[in-house]
């Protein structure tokens, strides 16, 4: 059986015909040139940099749902069906992640609304299967399918390639650099959501 095509509009921006002609500092410009106003001495180093992450990170979702094409099916929808995969076999409460819509919001830092879409477009395709909890009539637990295992042992072969070649053109020092600054930066911009609670 073959599964159908996901949606390209489904697909976060791709990448920008114009914006790949430039240079990042090039790409940038009309909208720094906003952040400064009417002040050409305003420093906007830090929102540069932090532009320059959010513009890439827009960029690397492209690039890495580009690769999952051939496997027919997005990075958001992957990175649920490998949680499940990953927890499968254990008890329930050896899981980091609980796998209902509420887990799904509170690890991925969705709303409760999108991780219903998610997990809708999932069973939909039989890749999950929402189940009754045995004591909490409350919550529906979603559980991986036969078919939704055997997507991942397809699919995570070509993520694995994507995600190794966002990085090729570092080196080993490069590599080892950029993991210490995105491991500190993961901590602060996760740090806002954790003391929001």
């Amino acid at each position: 059986m073959s599964r159908p095509q996901i949606s390209t509009s489904n697909v976060r921006r791709t990448l920008s015909a114009a914006r790949v002609k430039l240079t990042a500092p090039e790409a940038m410009q009309p909208v720094l040139g906003l952040m400064k106003g009417g002040d050409p001495s305003k420093d906007v180093s830090a929102a540069r940099l932090g532009l320059s992450l959010l513009w890439l990170a827009d960029d690397v979702i492209a690039a890495v749902n580009r690769k999952l094409e051939r496997v027919n099916i997005s990075e958001a929808k992957l990175d649920v069906l490998m949680i499940f995969a990953a927890q499968l076999g254990r008890p329930e409460e050896e899981w980091s992640v609980r796998q209902t819509p509420s887990g799904l919001s509170e690890y991925f830092g969705i709303t409760k609304a999108s991780a219903t879409g998610l997990i809708d477009w999932l069973e939909n395709r039989k890749l999950v299967t929402r189940t009754r909890h045995a004591t909490d009539r409350r919550s529906t637990p979603v559980r991986i399918t036969p078919e939704g295992e055997k997507l991942v042992a397809e699919a995570v072969p070509v993520f694995e390639q994507a995600c190794g070649e966002l990085v090729d053109v570092l080196s080993e020092r490069d590599r080892r650099d950029l993991q210490r600054i995105l491991d500190k930066l993961w901590i602060h911009v996760k740090a806002p959501a954790a003391s929001e609670d």
